[in-house]
């Protein structure tokens, strides 16, 4: 060793009792010294920039230090290092005691230990194991509602320590991902039809304030309990909420997770009221470390981060402090990558490239400052995974709520007079008369909502999104005699009455179908609802074209029959709030829709009407049910039975409105190598199914003389 390196080693010595050197070679000597916590290193000691809301910007801090190291500030406040700009420049959280540190305070990073090599072909080199930041994720935080640190409210005992996570853990790459494949199911039929879940899949739940995405949320958390009751085919999901609103609000979402029984299986991380961003943000990162034991130990984990928005605004804040340091931030910023420009504090990402230049990122030219904005982002979306089948197979699944609205791209900026300078008075007059009666244009951004561009951001890096409009009586209005730029974005089908119906205030009923997408494909649908929803889908789509592209408005026009079947199909979409429907309640619903039984019916009379099937399918025909839900499969015989019990229900409506009159109804079904004949009548029907080798007679409800009438129908 050289001298200063001796000298290193022995001041060390003095200040730390515990060392011990181990030969490994006689080229090559390792020394490890274990220094505890409250070890001071003079080389770890910097200072702080700025701070304010729970964010600090560091300067100068050990550039082999990873992010999530654990940090101590001089007043005794501790933190954890969030990112680094540059080798000079950190930001890091403060997680206690953030009102007490300030510009100019002393801060260090904790050390678990120096590791010093000394190699004859390599020379000497030291490198030092810093502490990382972790939470409790054990068992015993089941049930419970605690803070990011695993306590509970109001307590300062720790559950949950028999496992620890660091608290900004590292996405899995590649090599340890699996391909999604299996459907992570929400019992909300709005989502599970139009937007499916996969397991592993980061999905965004889009839309301003009051429409919804809280409740929509717990709902998800509801179905999934009910889809692994006792008898299940499904694995069982352990559910973790992460909340950073009102107290009140999480102790309405733990009472009524409680009385559905759910909360024996969920967590509940909640960030204390009036907190800064800092452990807001840390809130969110603790439920996914939670979830994460539940993956790697090849489990499944259902995370809903309500809400995400912090992320935006601890950027905006970074953004604005960089800009405030001036010429100091520009002074001590160092690039990581050589290549790579340092931004001036006040650039903004949309003056050009001629000022910021253009990195690549993912295979994307863009600037600088948006692809650390980018990265930053992804640090959290991208934590969910479905785990390789050689790691176990386990997942986290991810429902992030973002309160704002995806970009329009629609409306033009209002015209002005001074945009026609050559007009005389007299049409001058007339154009800004015209200008006053014309609707100002929506402001993009609306009170409570991040950037639009922040919302299009998250929506790039996740698997897909649920977009849900706003309940306002603008949403209600779909006139059929003009066209509107923006109707793509309004409720397709829905009421020209001023008062919503009920199906409108149903969860479910704002979904923004041409908005809302999941990435994942089919492959994150059941494989019974893989047969059905697309075209659903499909339909709903064709309404949206109609109501932009469509010219012929005459109420027997394409235009006016895909608008009633899209508002038909919106309002079977639609349930009650806390009332999850099974998957095999869904199938035969979307089966029914499918199949046209529902096409006579209207948009407030359907939920009556599916509510009748169900319940007769259910009473008289369980074990299609129980088929379905068993092998989540809709085969040939579930099928058959599904379409004689809804053949059946219609014959009832038929004899209420016919004053109990009974009618003989025969119905051929031609498929390959199988030959079926339904009979039915208005007290019963037989289902006989003929083929080469075999004849299966299925009784499926007491008739009289039910083969007097197949002779008779042959």
């Amino acid at each position: 060793m050289k001298p200063n390196q001796m000298q290193t080693i022995r001041r060390l010595e003095e200040e730390v009792d515990i060392g011990k050197v181990t030969l490994l070679e006689p080229v090559a000597a390792i020394l490890f010294y274990d220094i505890t916590l409250s070890t001071v290193m003079s080389s770890c000691v910097q200072q702080v920039l700025f701070s304010d809301d729970g964010l600090a910007i560091l300067e100068g801090l050990n550039n082999d230090a990873p992010v999530g190291a654990s940090l101590r500030f001089v007043s005794g406040a501790s933190g954890v290092l969030l990112w680094r700009r540059s080798d000079n420049v950190c930001f890091a959280l403060i997680l206690g005691g953030r009102q007490n540190v300030s510009a100019g305070d002393r801060v260090e990073c904790r050390l678990k230990g120096i590791l010093q090599v000394v190699d004859d072909a390599e020379g000497p080199s030291t490198k030092r194991e810093y502490e990382v930041a972790r939470v409790p994720v054990g068992a015993a935080l089941c049930g419970q509602v605690v803070d990011f640190l695993g306590c509970p409210h109001g307590s300062q005992y720790q559950l949950g320590m028999d496992a620890q996570l660091p608290l900004l853990n590292d996405q899995l790459d590649m090599k340890s991902r699996e391909q999604i494949n299996s459907a992570s199911f929400t019992g909300i039929k709005a989502v599970d039809t139009l937007t499916p879940l996969g397991r592993g899949q980061a999905q965004l739940l889009v839309g301003p304030p009051g429409s919804g995405k809280s409740s929509l949320a717990v709902d998800a958390i509801l179905g999934q309990h009910m889809h692994q009751q006792p008898g299940s085919a499904c694995v069982s999901t352990i559910a973790l909420l992460a909340h950073v609103s009102s107290q009140q609000e999480v102790v309405g979402m733990v009472e009524e997770l409680s009385k559905a029984g759910a909360m024996r299986n969920t967590t509940v991380v909640s960030a204390a009221e009036g907190c800064g961003l800092g452990e807001r943000y840390a809130a969110l990162c603790s439920a996914l470390s939670m979830g994460e034991r539940v993956r790697d130990q090849g489990g499944h984990s259902f995370v809903v981060l309500d809400d995400i928005s912090c992320m935006g605004a601890m950027w905006e804040m970074i953004s604005r402090a960089l800009a405030s340091l001036g010429p100091t931030a520009m002074a001590i910023a160092t690039p990581l990558n050589p290549d790579q420009p340092i931004l001036p504090p006040d650039t903004d990402a949309s003056e050009g490239d001629e000022q910021q230049g253009l990195v690549e990122y993912e295979g994307m030219l863009v600037s600088a400052s948006a692809a650390q904005r980018r990265r930053f982002f992804s640090s959290l979306i991208q934590r969910s995974a479905q785990v390789h089948r050689r790691l176990g197979g386990g997942s986290m699944t991810l429902l992030a709520i973002l309160p704002g609205q995806p970009a329009k791209g629609e409306r033009q900026p209002a015209a002005t007079a001074e945009d026609y300078p050559n007009l005389t008075p007299c049409q001058r007059d007339k154009l800004l008369a015209a200008l006053a009666k014309r609707q100002p244009p929506v402001a993009e951004t609306l009170p409570g909502c991040v950037n639009t561009e922040v919302v299009e951001e998250f929506m790039s890096i996740a698997d897909g999104q649920l977009v849900l409009q706003a309940p306002t009586p603008d949403r209600l209005h779909t006139p059929d005699n003009s066209k509107q730029p923006e109707a793509s974005q309004q409720q397709v089908g829905a009421s020209q009455d001023d008062a919503a119906p009920a199906w409108q205030r149903l969860t479910g009923s704002n979904v923004d179908v041409s908005a809302s997408v999941s990435r994942i494909g089919s492959r994150a649908y059941p494989p019974a609802m893989a047969m059905l929803a697309p075209s659903i889908r499909f339909d709903l789509a064709q309404a949206v074209d109609a109501q932009r592209f469509g010219t012929d408005r005459s109420e027997t026009g394409l235009h006016h029959h895909h608008l009633q079947r899209a508002a038909l199909l919106r309002a079977a979409l639609a349930q009650p709030v806390r009332q999850p429907v099974p998957l095999e309640e869904q199938v035969a619903q979307l089966y029914a829709l499918q199949k046209g039984f529902f096409d006579r019916g209207s948009p407030e009379t359907i939920q009556e009407a599916i509510a009748e099937a169900v319940m007769h399918i259910r009473q008289d025909h369980p074990d299609a049910l129980e088929r379905i839900r068993r092998t989540q499969c809709l085969g040939p015989m579930a099928e058959a039975v599904l379409k004689a019990a809804l053949v059946d229900v219609k014959m009832h409506h038929r004899q209420k409105m016919h004053g109990g009159e009974e009618r003989c109804l025969l119905v051929h079904v031609e498929q390959a190598r199988t030959g079926k004949i339904w009979i039915c009548t208005g007290s019963g029907l037989e289902l006989q199914m003929l083929s080469d080798e075999q004849t299966n007679r299925c009784r499926m409800d007491n008739v009289d003389g039910i083969e007097q009438k197949m002779q008779a129908g042959a």
